[in-house]
């Protein structure tokens, strides 16, 4: 096996401990949150006056001032972890090449702050709905730390309003704590993910003399998206659009050495989870090869019944669901894009 196979093993191994690791930034960020709910919980067992009165708004702006320095300490807190995992990131990084390049080479390593400059700098350019979202990791803090206080408030507005006690307003935040930290954990995994191929990208790019390019690899599983079924073992420059490409998106990157630095290494395997559980296949295998090898009712629920007799029967590949932004096509615009097939498969 290649040098790529050990790569893909380690860097795919090495993404398990990513999302572990953004699992326990999520435990400190959920204090913050659980704070926030229970602040306003308290504001509203202390009396609100009269709805609509001048004491009740000046009430509801003491608490609007509660919530923006909690969500403000929150972003702090998460900055601050992110800034020391950029640095084990470009560590991490700079041995994997190490292990991989057959000849004395001396690495260079960006500094941590020199990693969480790019990240903070370089938005995160993802798909949403319809679209694309271009927001930096400051902004997306501060985008949930607004719209999660302005939910609190509508919630106790609307309670006010209705005339209910304190105790029914505080019922009507309890959900909001559990909602709010499910969102926080899209969140927090999509900034590690960002972390951590900016890391990778930034030593890459301070080694781009033994390098040709990056090649992308996707998660073996049933809750990959189309996009990055799509491109899973696909080579890029290191210029190119890193992940993440969406909200949760477990997509990672592996360096791809000039022939003259590649060394052969034992062979080497990926992660999967198809319905039988976890299995190991061969580090070359795309997501495209291991969907196929799967049961047709589990490539059915992945693919959904009209992509999965395309793809079934040859007519369509994983990449012609999307199109070339990345954007997932609709089972019309397919229908238009590639007509012959869909009366091949007998769809017309």
């Amino acid at each position: 096996m290649s040098n790529e196979g050990y790569l893909t093993d380690a860097a795919t191994r090495h993404q398990v401990h990513v999302q572990r690791y953004a699992g326990g930034t999520l435990k400190k960020l959920a204090k913050f949150i659980n704070k926030a709910i229970s602040t306003a919980k308290a504001r509203v067992a202390d009396g609100l006056s009269l709805y609509g009165s001048k004491r009740y708004e000046r009430q509801i702006q003491a608490l609007q001032g509660d919530l923006a320095t909690i969500y403000g300490d929150m972003k702090g807190q998460a900055i601050l972890d992110l800034t020391e995992f950029g640095g084990y990131e470009a560590e991490f990084n700079r041995t994997l090449l190490g292990k991989v390049v057959k000849t004395v080479v001396q690495f260079n390593t960006p500094v941590p702050s020199q990693i969480v400059a790019a990240a903070l700098a370089d938005p995160m350019d993802l798909e949403v709905g319809k679209g694309r979202q271009r927001i930096s990791i400051a902004g997306a803090l501060d985008e949930f730390g607004t719209k999660k206080s302005a939910e609190i408030i509508s919630q106790i507005r609307v309670g006010s309003a209705l005339g209910e006690t304190s105790d029914q307003i505080a019922r009507r935040l309890t959900p909001l704590g559990v909602k709010q930290k499910d969102q926080a954990a899209a969140l927090v995994n999509t900034m590690t993910n960002h972390i951590a191929s900016t890391a990778r990208v930034e030593v890459l790019k301070d080694n781009d003399d033994i390098l040709k390019g990056m090649r992308r690899i996707a998660t073996l599983d049933s809750r990959t998206t189309l996009f990055c079924m799509s491109i899973d073992q696909t080579i890029i420059p290191l210029d190119g659009p890193k992940p993440p490409y969406h909200w949760r998106c477990r997509t990672t990157l592996v360096p791809v050495l000039k022939d003259e630095y590649a060394r052969d290494i034992p062979g080497s395997t990926r992660p999967s989870v198809g319905p039988d559980g976890v299995e190991q296949v061969s580090s070359n295998t795309s997501y495209g090869e291991w969907l196929s090898r799967q049961p047709a009712s589990f490539q059915r629920d992945v693919l959904g019944p009209a992509r999965y007799e395309l793809f079934s029967k040859g007519e369509l590949p994983i990449d012609r669901f999307v199109d070339d932004n990345g954007k997932t096509i609709t089972l019309e615009q397919l229908k238009q894009r590639e007509p012959m097939a869909f009366e091949r498969a007998g769809m017309s």
